[in-house]
Order: C-alpha cells, then sequence, then structure tokens
C-alpha cells in the first residue's frame, strides 16, 4: 500500500485525475453489468438503458472522480490520515464504524433532500424510477453526488481510519449500490426473514423507497429506519 501511494506522488494532477477517472468509470461498468447479470437482464441491456441513463453515468462518474481526487490530494497534504499498518481488531472496529456513521449521515442527508423542495428537485432525478435497475445506481445529479462525497470525506477529515477498511467499505457501498437497485430480491427467501437481515438493507428495502418516498431512507442498515419511525 505505501508503495502504491509513493507512485500516486510521483503523478502530476492532470495524469492523477485520468487515472482516477478510469478507476471510476470501471467500478461503474462492473456495477452495471453485474446488477444486470444478476438480474437476468443483460440480454436486454441495449434495450433497457437509455442515452440519458448514459448521460447521467457519465456525470456521476467524473462527478466521483472529482471527490477522488480530492481525497487522495488531502490525504497527501496531511488533512486526511490513514493508518497504513492495522491489526485485523482495528481494521473491524474501523470498518463497522465507518458503516454505522456513513449510513447515519446519509439517512440524515437523505431525509432532508426529501425535506427541502428547493434540494429534493435535484434528488427528483434519481426518483423518476420506481423499478429501477443497476444503472439508476448512477443517475444522480451532480449537487447529490458532490453532496454524499463530502460527508464521505468530512468523515475521513474527522477520525482516522485504517485504509484497509476504507477500502472494505468502499467495495460494499458498491456492492449494497447494487443490490439496492435491483429488480430480483438479491437475498434467497429461506433467509429473507432470518432475524439478523432485518436489521440489514436489501433490495427491497430501497425499491420500497422509490415506491414510497417518505420511507426507508436509509443505505446499509434499517437501523435508523427504525429508529426514527420512517422504516415501511
Amino acid at each position: 500500500m505505501q508503495a502504491f501511494f509513493a507512485y500516486l506522488e510521483r503523478l502530476d494532477l492532470v495524469f492523477l485525475f485520468l487515472l482516477f477517472l478510469l478507476e471510476n468509470a470501471a467500478i461503474a461498468l462492473v456495477a452495471v453489468l453485474l446488477g444486470f447479470a444478476l438480474d437476468g437482464l443483460l440480454p436486454e441491456m441495449k434495450r433497457l438503458i437509455s442515452l440519458k441513463e448514459i448521460y447521467w453515468t457519465c456525470s456521476t462518474i467524473f462527478f466521483n472522480t472529482l471527490v477522488t481526487l480530492t481525497g487522495y490530494l488531502l490525504f497527501k497534504y496531511g488533512f486526511i490520515v490513514f493508518h497504513l499498518e492495522s491489526s485485523l481488531l482495528s481494521i473491524v472496529i474501523d470498518f463497522v464504524v465507518l458503516i454505522f456513521a456513513m449510513d447515519l449521515l446519509m439517512y440524515v442527508f437523505h431525509r432532508v433532500i426529501h425535506q427541502l423542495s428547493f434540494v429534493y428537485r435535484y434528488h427528483d432525478l434519481h426518483h423518476a424510477y420506481d423499478t429501477p435497475t443497476a444503472i439508476s445506481l448512477f443517475v444522480l445529479h451532480p449537487i447529490e453526488v458532490l453532496g454524499f462525497g463530502s460527508l464521505w470525506l468530512l468523515l475521513l477529515f474527522a477520525v482516522d481510519f485504517s485504509i484497509y477498511a476504507v477500502v472494505i467499505y468502499l467495495v460494499l457501498n458498491v456492492a449494497m449500490g447494487i443490490i439496492g437497485h435491483l429488480r430480483k430480491e438479491f437475498v434467497p427467501a429461506a433467509l429473507k426473514h432470518h432475524e439478523c437481515l432485518q436489521w440489514l438493507a436489501n433490495t427491497g428495502f430501497h425499491v420500497g423507497h422509490h415506491q414510497h418516498e417518505q420511507h426507508n431512507f436509509g443505505f446499509y442498515t434499517k437501523v435508523w429506519d427504525r429508529l426514527f419511525g420512517t422504516l415501511k
């Protein structure tokens, strides 16, 4: 990991941006392909994906790249600190803190967006889909992308985390985004009503938010929706 950061330090700003742009584009492409594959819709992708969705996905990739670049520069100049050597226990603790902290921050941000009409008009772009597909995950207004990105960078600025916990969190973040925008329930029917899974967000949970906009504001868990009475 240290060698990777040393390599990044040798790159100029333009090349860094292009590298992070390629990274975010690859993440989006894999997420969309995987989501359509899980839904069994790969043969129908060309028919189901519109030019509007491609446009907004490209926009989201661009602004996610700006967030990535900003985060790296904040790290480079010491405003964000990562622990590059961590025990397994500290990685697990940091990961759990990241999940619950970001889930709470995004729950609050998401709920506020729905309460403020002058902000919701930007979020309404994402709510054009009652039955989303994997590409709907990336149909976001730039203000929303930068808003969520700012929450992420603020948390990293406030707390020093293990770099490995951060990487695991980012992978899970994409995975949960895919799961939340599937048309088929990801959790097997035999496990769907298991007590432990009643606290985790699943496909039906987020699709329920698209269909009932004043409920299910969480991203990774149902904890905050249960506590604040917005679970449906």
